[in-house]
């Protein structure tokens, strides 16, 4: 019997009917995976799978809180700065105006300085004055002294010459009141340029707060002004002074150019306060762009266009 008619056999043969309960015993014998692990593996997961989206909200929630508060911080850096800023910017006026007002304290306290130096010659000046005041009278004195001494027996001639004597220092005296009138008028004249912005005045009048007396502008040996001398400034005029005063406003540039002088005594005020005492057979006086200035005398020269003194 060969394989292929025990195949046949075995195909044509009768399906053996499956025992009743065979369907119970092979479910019984299945098997199936426990369902603990795939229960705690869910469990793990759920939680995580749960909170996700509100962690990730809250991440991002505390993020931006962070960010806002940077910009808080900030802005309020910021505010102060600008602040700060407009604080500064508001006292710039008022540090302008303490600028301004410091260099005028300098200005007015360099001018005080000056002006307490021209004090203290004035103080020196009126010092002269006394001392000059007092010579009439020691010159009275030895007068007395000189005719006392004539009246003993002595040569006539020597009694000449003490009377030429006295009144030559009697003229030596007046001058010097002269010249110390001059000087006093020099020192007025700055004053004035100090509070009239580097002008000098052009009448005598008008500088009547910065001299002390009318007597100022009269010199000693002018008798026939003397009567002025008890007149006010209110009543004073220029005509009346016994001075030429030529200063022009200004004069403070040219130092040299003459400001005023006294014909009698040939005494000179420059325009820088100094008095000049000259010898009018010595010293010219010549004309320059409308202003006259002193020039000694040159051995030889010719002056053409120039004034001598007189």
């Amino acid at each position: 019997m060969t394989d292929t008619t025990i195949e046949n056999i075995l195909f044509h043969a009768p399906r053996p009917a499956a025992p009743a309960d065979l369907l119970k015993k092979l479910k019984a014998e299945i098997s199936l995976p426990a369902k603990k692990v795939i229960t705690e593996s869910s469990e793990w997961r759920s939680p995580l799978r749960r909170w996700f989206p509100a962690l990730a909200f809250g991440v991002v929630m505390l993020s931006c809180a962070i960010v806002f508060a940077v910009q808080s911080s900030w802005s309020t850096n910021l505010k102060r700065q600008n602040e700060a800023l407009r604080a500064t910017a508001a006292d710039l006026p008022q540090l302008r105006e303490q600028h301004v007002a410091l260099e005028k304290g300098q200005a007015q306290q360099d001018e005080l300085v000056q002006l307490r130096k021209d004090n203290d010659e004035m103080h020196q000046l009126q010092a002269e004055v006394a001392g000059l005041r007092k010579l009439p009278g020691e010159i009275q004195r030895l007068q007395n002294e000189n005719r006392r001494l004539a009246m003993a027996p002595a040569p006539a001639t020597g009694a000449v010459n003490g009377e030429a004597f006295f009144e030559q220092a009697k003229a030596e005296a007046e001058r010097l009141r002269c010249v110390n009138n001059l000087k006093q008028l020099g020192l007025a004249m700055r004053i004035w340029a100090g509070d009239n912005d580097g002008k000098y005045s052009t009448s005598l009048v008008a500088m009547s707060n910065e001299l002390s007396t009318v007597k100022v502008l009269l010199c000693p040996s002018d008798t026939a002004r003397q009567s002025y001398a008890s007149l006010s400034f209110g009543q004073f005029q220029d005509g009346m002074t016994s001075y030429q005063y030529r200063a022009r406003p200004d004069d403070e540039q040219f130092p040299d150019c003459i400001a005023a002088y006294c014909p009698i005594h040939h005494n000179y005020l420059l325009a820088d306060g100094s008095v000049q005492m000259i010898n009018p057979q010595n010293v010219f006086i010549k004309q320059k762009d409308g202003r006259w200035y002193l020039d000694a005398a040159k051995p030889g020269a010719t002056y053409q266009g120039v004034q001598k003194l007189k």
